[in-house]
């Protein structure tokens, strides 16, 4: 998500192969980091099995930092213009990028303009900020574009709670939970194990609780 979000033309991408990749199991938090120990897969823990990699940061940072200054900024991946919308431009960014996509699925009915993980992690930034509203808008984008996602229909229910909007929150959590009983999609683009399907069941079935609450 940081390098297609980036806009340094010195940028560099050191890719290892797909073998080696790990998968989401857990969330990387201190209080859970027992519950997938280190393996090699992620961040420092790369060091050891790879040990060409901390020669290849050092010459990356020489390279930029103590050389001469980096020539003029290139041209963006296109979705880092469209993430820059969705984070720093509110609602009104949020319709810009929504009438691009559509355009763009009048061309190629494939077309994606930016990656689920990445605006869904805006959302929930808005989310967490107390900014149910535009949070809600982030999640019925998302919708458009990746209409299989269980994990899509997830944000979109909790969204309609904190909205105060409780029959459209039961409705996309039901949703959710028939896309993860089919199995006719993985749960997102970006991860389908068995544990983040747990976790997404989870938090639909708190949504449910929390949306069949009646009113005190």
């Amino acid at each position: 998500m940081l390098y297609i979000a980036a806009s340094s033309p010195v940028k560099k991408l050191v890719h290892y192969s797909q073998a080696e990749d790990a998968p989401w199991l857990w969330y990387e938090t201190f209080l859970d980091s027992g519950k997938v120990p280190a393996k090699g897969g992620h961040g420092t823990d790369m060091f050891k099995p790879h040990p060409e990699l901390p020669g290849i940061i050092v010459q990356w940072l020489k390279r930029t930092l103590l050389r001469t200054p980096a020539p003029p900024p290139a041209d963006t991946l296109a979705s880092a213009q469209m993430l820059n919308q969705l984070n720093f431009g509110g609602i009104p960014g949020i319709t810009q990028v929504k009438q691009q996509l559509v355009e763009a699925r009048k061309k190629d009915p494939q077309a994606q303009l930016f990656p689920e993980v990445s605006a869904d992690s805006i959302g929930e930034d808005y989310q967490r900020d107390g900014d149910a509203k535009t949070a809600l808008e982030v999640f019925k984008l998302l919708e458009i574009a990746y209409p299989q996602s269980a994990d899509v229909q997830n944000d979109l229910a909790d969204a309609y709670l904190a909205n105060g909007q409780k029959d459209l929150a039961r409705e996309h959590a039901h949703r959710a939970l028939s896309l993860l009983d089919s199995h006719a999609a993985p749960a997102s683009s970006w991860s389908d194990t068995e544990e983040r399907r747990r976790e997404i069941r989870k938090a639909v079935d708190e949504t449910l609780k929390k949306a069949s609450e009646k009113e005190s």
